[in-house]
């Protein structure tokens, strides 16, 4: 009896480690992926040269915003752990490039105007949040003699 337990366990961790290495694979698969888009874009950036100032800056910001995927990505292959602040600051930068890009204002409601410049907030108070959190970590382990991580 104590044996089939120990086969399950066997099991359970063989099948936990190469769904682990499956998943590292969709991740490098998905961040190789990102950065040939960052590439093409950047060729269609320099090369084909849109005319107006806003499909330049509309181009660029959405570059920075793949690059910060990609970062996410690389983070995460090599952590197995994406820190919220990253995943906020990617939040931040999609809604700073929706308020650039978008240049009629009058259409939006004063609901979707409300609601932007709520999620902002709510998206700056969480990044302020684990900023102040990963601080007080980094505190505790330079008082304790720990090295900094």
């Amino acid at each position: 009896m104590g044996k089939k337990h120990h086969d399950i366990g066997f099991i359970e961790e063989s099948l936990l480690k190469w769904l682990s290495i499956l998943f590292d694979i969709v991740v490098i698969g998905l961040a190789t992926i990102t950065m040939g888009y960052v590439v093409y874009m950047m060729i269609e950036l320099f090369l084909l040269a849109p005319l107006s100032i806003e499909d330049v800056l509309h181009q660029i910001v959405l570059i920075i915003i793949f690059l910060e995927i990609f970062e996410l990505l690389t983070m995460y292959v090599k952590e197995h752990h994406v820190s919220m602040r990253n995943v906020v600051e990617l939040g931040v930068l999609a809604m700073v490039r929706k308020i650039i890009i978008t240049l009629d204002y009058n259409q939006l409601g004063w609901q979707t105007l409300i609601g932007m410049a709520a999620l902002i907030f709510v998206m700056g108070w969480i990044y302020v949040q684990e900023r102040q959190r990963r601080t007080r970590h980094e505190e505790f382990l330079l008082t304790h003699g720990i090295k900094k991580v």
